[in-house]
């Protein structure tokens, strides 16, 4: 216990009365954050470091003296590398500065067994720190530190999530000695992720949005602040869905064979079925507390998951909320049987359906605004079509979009076969179904998406 009231007492942390959660920016893990931001691949990779805010741009002017550090090279990681990657910048929340100045670690945690990149280039951080001067870049954003740590919480719904999760979900028996930390860093955008830090504590290293690292709190739409919290749930729930699943594993291996739910996600056997189920809870906690907003934001976060690869989300988060429906007012875990035994007699048929009329390197000339496109099985016929028309330039989109609905369409006989008109002004486009944006998706017959962002090119 000795290690972990070390870590509280070390962490620039918030704990107002009654708050469930201590959010945190440690200054170790800080400045991990800094050093992956400073490498080649955390400067050119889209989506691992959050890059647009002025934050970010303090940060690589701060410390260009020291772009050139050998330390740069050593952490320079990549997607493929993602384990030290994440590893290196979770693991330094275990650390802490002696009085002299120098990294010491606190306890025992690693975010990834058999990884250890942090304690592998400890010389080299310390020389880092010593020459970057990066004690007193930390010490002169405080106050920005202090802000964010402040306004999260009410920012991320975090406390509603909590009262959802405890409410409907709780597995433990009334066990209050458990301290739940969030994590943060102004620079992380990829890759949240849970992790028991000790036996008492627990931790989220969630992302946080570009406009709530610039000072932007309401930005205009509670869509923005569900999507942020979106990440903090979602790992946040795997702690109570994980020990009920565990419970009924067998039932899990024989019920859900991931290989036909699973498009190589890199999650195996129960890990996948976990991540199915804390995105279904998401969707019921959008309901319960966001019901006018939850449809839309539940479809787009099934897209997103439909191109990591877990394809059917829509139709195991639909299952998962008939049976919670059901199963109101009783412990969550009844839905696991039926829900189980529903996996096993719809695997074997389910599938993804793909836009067959695709091509990303040729275009389809329009000339009389007749759009045909063909699909890989029997689609929906009864349901409204969204899409995005994306206006292109050599390939590249331009930045103008168009997000509209078919009102006048038809489907072939055996449904396989879209046709419809089309008008814009663009010249060069692609027309993208099931993204971002779209809320009204195409579905197949057995009620699965179609593959997300399909698109096909044209010009006229």
């Amino acid at each position: 216990m000795k290690n972990v009231l070390v870590v509280i007492l070390i962490f620039l942390s918030l704990k107002a009365k009654g708050q469930d959660a201590q959010i945190e920016i440690p200054e170790t893990y800080e400045l991990s954050n800094i050093i992956l931001a400073l490498t080649n691949y955390g400067i050119t990779d889209e989506w691992e470091v959050q890059k647009n805010t002025t934050y970010y741009k303090e940060v690589l002017s701060y410390f260009e003296p020291v772009k050139n550090h050998p330390l740069l090279d050593s952490v320079n990681y990549s997607r493929e590398k993602w384990k030290d990657y994440l590893s290196f910048r979770t693991d330094a929340a275990a650390f802490s500065f002696d009085g002299n100045g120098k990294l010491k670690r606190d306890f025992e945690f690693y975010a990834n067994e058999g990884h250890n990149p942090f304690d592998k280039n400890l010389d080299l951080i310390n020389d880092f720190i010593s020459k970057s001067g990066y004690r007193q870049f930390y010490n002169s954003h405080k106050e920005l530190y202090r802000r964010i740590v402040t306004d999260y919480e009410a920012y991320n719904y975090v406390n509603e999530s909590l009262r959802f999760l405890e409410k409907n979900i709780a597995h433990h028996t009334g066990d209050t000695g458990i301290t739940y930390k969030i994590i943060l860093s102004p620079l992380v955008l990829r890759m949240n992720c849970h992790r028991n830090l000790s036996l008492y504590v627990v931790a989220d290293f969630p992302s946080a949005s570009t406009g709530f690292i610039n000072g932007i709190k309401d930005m205009g739409s509670i869509e923005n602040r569900l999507d942020s919290n979106h990440g903090i749930f979602t790992e946040k729930d795997h702690e109570y869905i994980n020990p009920i699943t565990s419970k009924y594993t067998k039932l899990v291996n024989t019920g859900f064979k991931y290989t036909f739910w699973d498009k190589d996600s890199g999650y195996k056997g129960i890990d996948s079925f976990n991540e199915y189920m804390t995105w279904a809870l998401y969707d019921l906690f959008l309901e319960e507390y966001f019901p006018e907003d939850a449809k839309k934001r539940s479809t787009y976060w099934a897209y997103q998951n439909a191109s990591r690869g877990f394809f059917a989300h829509n139709l195991f988060s639909d299952k998962v909320k008939e049976l919670y429906k059901k199963n109101k007012n009783k412990p969550f875990e009844n839905i696991y049987k039926p829900l189980l035994k529903w996996t096993k007699k719809v695997e074997k048929t389910i599938s993804q359906p793909v836009l067959l009329t695709t091509d990303s390197d040729n275009y389809i000339t329009l000339t009389i605004n007749d759009v045909q496109l063909e699909f890989s099985e029997p689609m929906n016929t009864t349901l409204p079509i969204g899409l995005e028309i994306r206006e292109l330039n050599n390939h590249r989109a331009t930045g103008n979009n168009v997000f509209t609905e078919l009102h006048d369409f038809n489907w072939s006989e055996d449904a396989k076969k879209l046709s419809f008109k089309i008008t814009t002004t663009y010249k060069e486009f692609a027309l993208v179904f099931n993204w971002w944006g779209i809320d009204k998706p195409l579905i197949s017959k057995k009620g699965v998406f179609l593959q997300p962002s399909a698109y096909v090119l044209f010009k006229q």
